[in-house]
C-alpha cells in the first residue's frame, strides 16, 4: 500500500501528503472527472463547458474542445473496438451540460492526432474566440433537464435484454453497432445499446429513462405524490449481475433517497416498484454511488450538504422470483409496508458539503470532494475516515478513482471482478487483440503466432521502455481531485 495520505488517527507520525502530479489547463472550476481506457485517459470538464482528455502516461492533453455552452455536469468516457479492420479503437465520450444537452462524441485514434490540443487556460490569454476550436464527431444530442444540477447516469443493456429493449429495430442483434458485451465499469468491447437516467423535463422530482442509440424516452419514474421531495439531485441506474432487474437509485432536494426497481426479463412494459425510501439527510443530497463491478450490489452511499455520509441498503437485490411469488400470495394491499426505510449506517463527519462521492473498483474505499478544499477517503466496510488529502486552496467539486488493475494491466484483480478483463479495450489493446486472433479454420495459426511475437518489443528497447512506463501509469492507484481553482491533482493512494 502506498502511504500518501495523512492518517486522521496518527497525523503527527506522518508528514502531510502531497499529490504526485498537478494538471493545469482549465480556466474555470472543475466539475467532472473520469478515468477510462484502462486508466490510459482522464477526462476533465469545467464550468465554462470545456472538456480535456488527458494522457495519463504523459500527463499531456490529447484532445481539447468546448462540449457545451454552459457548465458540464458529468463526463464519462469509453473505448470501443474499431471494426474497420485498421486496428486501434474509438473513443466515445458522454457529456451532460447546463445548456440542457446530453451529447455523445466519437473520437478515432487518427482524430486524436488532428484535433486541437490548446488548453482552455491558454485560450483565455489569447484574443481569438473559443468558438474557433474544432470538435469531434457529435453522434447523439438529446434535449434533457439540467435545472436540477443532477448529472446523468448510464448503464449498458446486457446481452439477454437486447432483443426486447424498446421493441424496435434499433435493438436488433444483427446490427453491428449493437453487438458485444456489456461491462459494469464501462470499458466496452463494442457499441452496446444503453439506458440513460436524467431528471424529468416537466416534473423535476421525476426521473426519465432514455435509450441509445434510438434516442427514445422509454420510461418515467414519477415523483412521489405522498411526500414533497423537491428536485432530483443525484441518480444512478444499473442492472443486476444476472441482467434481469433494472434498478434506479435517486437522491432528492429534501435529503430523501429512494430505490426503485423494474423487474422481469423484457423491457416492453415498464412498471416501477419502490423498495426503499429514507430521509437521513437534512440538506439536499449532493452525490451518491454504488459499488462498481459485476458482483452483487447490496448497498449504496450518499453525501449531502450537511455533514452526514450514509450507507443504505438495496433491498431484495436477488429475490425477483421470490418477490413475485410473495406478491401473488399476499396481494397488493400490504405493498406500502414492504418499503424499507432504515439506513445501514450514518456517519457524522462534522464536515459539511462533501460531494462527488465515488467508490473505488475494489469496493474497499470511497472518497468525497469537499467544499473545504479537502478530499476525504473512507473505508467502505467500517465507514471510518482513513485519510485527508489537502493541497487545493479552494473548494473541491469532483473526484475520480482509477480502476484497480492486475499486474498485467489487462483486467481487474479484485474479488468478484475477475471477468472484467473480457470487457476492457485500451487504445493499444485493441490493436494487439487484432494481431493475436487466429483464423477460423486454424490454417494460419503459425503465421498469426509469428505476427503476434513481432509485436513484443525487445527488452531494453525504446518501445519496451515506453510500454513499461505505460503499464506502470495504468496500474497506479490514482485518485484525481478537481477544484474551483481549475487544477486537477493526482494522488497515489492505497
Amino acid at each position: 500500500m502506498t502511504t500518501t495520505a495523512e492518517q486522521s488517527s496518527s497525523s503527527s507520525l506522518h508528514p502531510p501528503a502531497t499529490p504526485r502530479y498537478i494538471l493545469r489547463g482549465h480556466a474555470s472550476p472543475i466539475h467532472a472527472l473520469h478515468f477510462f481506457g484502462l486508466n490510459s485517459r482522464l477526462a476533465s470538464a469545467d464550468a465554462d463547458g470545456w472538456l480535456v482528455i488527458w494522457d495519463v502516461v504523459t500527463k499531456r492533453p490529447r484532445v481539447v474542445w468546448k462540449a457545451h455552452e454552459g457548465s458540464v455536469l458529468e463526463v464519462k468516457g469509453f473505448f470501443t473496438e474499431n471494426d474497420g479492420g485498421g486496428g486501434g479503437g474509438e473513443m466515445e465520450v458522454f457529456t451532460h451540460g447546463r445548456d440542457h444537452k446530453l451529447r455523445v462524441w466519437r473520437i478515432t485514434s487518427a482524430d486524436e492526432e488532428l484535433l486541437d490540443k490548446r488548453l482552455p487556460v491558454e485560450r483565455s490569454k489569447q484574443s481569438s474566440s473559443s468558438s474557433t476550436t474544432t470538435q469531434p464527431w457529435l453522434v447523439h444530442s438529446l434535449a434533457v433537464n439540467a435545472l436540477n444540477f443532477c448529472a446523468f447516469s448510464l448503464c449498458f443493456v446486457p446481452e439477454i435484454r437486447k432483443s426486447s429493449c424498446v421493441g424496435d429495430e434499433s435493438s436488433s442483434s444483427d446490427d453491428p453497432e449493437q453487438k458485444g458485451t456489456s461491462s459494469p465499469t464501462g470499458q466496452r468491447r463494442q457499441r452496446n445499446p444503453l439506458l440513460l437516467a436524467v431528471p424529468n423535463a416537466l416534473n423535476s422530482g421525476a426521473v426519465d429513462i432514455f435509450h441509445l442509440p434510438s434516442e427514445r424516452r422509454v420510461s418515467t419514474i414519477p415523483a412521489d405524490s405522498s411526500v414533497q421531495t423537491g428536485m432530483v439531485m443525484a441518480v444512478h441506474i444499473f442492472f443486476t449481475a444476472q441482467g434481469d432487474d433494472l434498478y434506479v437509485v435517486s437522491g432528492y432536494e429534501d435529503g430523501q433517497v429512494m430505490v426503485h426497481v423494474r423487474r422481469g426479463p423484457g423491457l416492453e412494459s415498464w412498471t416501477w416498484e419502490k423498495l426503499y425510501a429514507s430521509r437521513p439527510h437534512s440538506q439536499p443530497v449532493l452525490s451518491l454511488d454504488i459499488p462498481p463491478g459485476k458482483e452483487r450490489k447490496d448497498y449504496f452511499i450518499t453525501s449531502s450538504a450537511d455533514a452526514l455520509i450514509v450507507k443504505h441498503p438495496i433491498p431484495h437485490i436477488t429475490s425477483s422470483s421470490a418477490k413475485g411469488k410473495a406478491k401473488a400470495k399476499e396481494g397488493e394491499e400490504g405493498e406500502e409496508e414492504k418499503v424499507q426505510n432504515a439506513p445501514l449506517k450514518v456517519l457524522n463527519t462534522k464536515h459539511a458539503g462533501q460531494q462527488g462521492l465515488r467508490v473505488r473498483s475494489d469496493n474497499k474505499i470511497f472518497a468525497t470532494a469537499g467544499w473545504d478544499a479537502r478530499v476525504r477517503v473512507y473505508s467502505c466496510k467500517t465507514m471510518k475516515e482513513l485519510a485527508v488529502l489537502k493541497w487545493h486552496k479552494e473548494g473541491c467539486y469532483a473526484m475520480a478513482f482509477a480502476e484497480i488493475l492486475d499486474s498485467g494491466g489487462g483486467g481487474s484483480d479484485v474479488e468478484g471482478d475477475q471477468d472484467q478483463d473480457q470487457d476492457h479495450t485500451s487504445p493499444t489493446a485493441a490493436a494487439a487483440a487484432t494481431a493475436s486472433s487466429t483464423s477460423p479454420d486454424g490454417k494460419d495459426q503459425d503465421q498469426e503466432e509469428e505476427n503476434r511475437l513481432d509485436l513484443v518489443p525487445a527488452a531494453g528497447s525504446l518501445k519496451a521502455i515506453q510500454q513499461q512506463r505505460s503499464q506502470k501509469a495504468q496500474r497506479t492507484h490514482w485518485l484525481a481531485a478537481g477544484s474551483k481553482d481549475g487544477k486537477v491533482s493526482l494522488w497515489d493512494i492505497y
